[in-house]
């Protein structure tokens, strides 16, 4: 596996992964109306404006030929904005390896605290990962509430 940064070239796969991996994996903690209004609103040039006008910054896994897109994390300053990997690759560390590559720009860039809202589904992985649980939330997508929490880390 490969952690790298992203480019334009990416968003369409990363736009693929992004839905499967709601479509597979979320649909154990949400339900269908709430699964489909959040995949339903993702598009390839929403990924591709979030990494030249929106700021964002994006790191993709690849499988070890380089080939496949198999995770991302999205980040802006001291926001992580999407960290998803595809169903067949959960447990296999793309994740975790991911979430460090963020943390470490976001050191370098001095961000000592990094906050984002996490799915009731990776709620655990981001525990064990020494995050802090904060408030429940309310994402709106499409006119649909779906519940998620806020987590929050101090980088050292």
């Amino acid at each position: 596996m490969i952690i790298r940064r992203a480019t334009l070239d990416d968003a369409d796969a990363i736009c693929e992964l992004h839905v499967r991996s709601i479509r597979e994996l979320c649909a154990v903690d949400y339900t269908p109306a709430q699964v489909e209004a959040w995949a339903g609103r993702k598009r390839p040039a929403l990924y591709r404006e979030a990494m030249t006008d929106g700021g964002e910054t994006m790191f993709v896994a690849v499988d070890d030929g380089g080939d496949r897109v198999i995770g991302f994390v999205a980040f802006k300053e001291a926001e992580i904005y999407g960290l998803y990997v595809a169903p067949e690759s959960v447990r296999r560390g793309a994740g975790s390896e991911l979430l460090d590559a963020a943390e470490a720009a976001m050191r370098l860039a001095g961000v000592t605290q990094v906050k984002f809202r996490s799915t009731l589904t990776a709620l655990s992985f981001y525990l064990r990962r020494g995050y802090q649980r904060g408030d429940d939330a309310i994402a709106r997508m499409s006119g649909v509430e779906i519940p998620c929490v806020w987590m929050s880390k101090t980088l050292q």
